[in-house]
């Protein structure tokens, strides 16, 4: 995954002054989070790629709430500098498009990628 914010694109932080900077830059704006998607089918031998993008409207938080969230180490760990199902998800303040893309694997998108090899979901239950 990787998150494009006013032009800039970012993947996880290196340390944390870079994810503070990062935060100090994405608060109060909308980035987009880009997370791709591969499914191969070893059976029939197909591989197909896909990349779901989901809109996150980040929180206008201050430097202080910035210090503390990294200092929790959690924003170092995570694609965009912010972990939706963590902490970081109180600084969402909505997103357009699919929640589940943002925590790592779109679950509708992976139905369709089943569904594009000619499976159900169902099949695997």
């Amino acid at each position: 995954s990787v998150l494009e914010v006013a032009g800039e694109v970012y993947g996880k932080p290196k340390d944390k002054s870079e994810a503070i900077e990062r935060w100090q830059k994405m608060r109060g704006r909308v980035g987009t989070l880009y997370t791709g998607h591969a499914l191969i089918d070893r059976v029939n031998h197909q591989t197909l790629t896909r990349c779901g993008i989901t809109k996150v409207h980040f929180a206008n938080i201050s430097d202080e709430t910035i210090i503390a969230y990294v200092n929790t180490e959690e924003p170092l760990k995570c694609a965009g500098c912010f972990a939706l199902e963590g902490k970081g998800g109180l600084f969402v303040e909505r997103l357009e498009g699919c929640h589940s893309n943002v925590i790592g694997l779109s679950l509708p998108l992976f139905r369709q990628m089943l569904t594009d090899f000619g499976y159900q979901i169902t099949d695997f239950w």
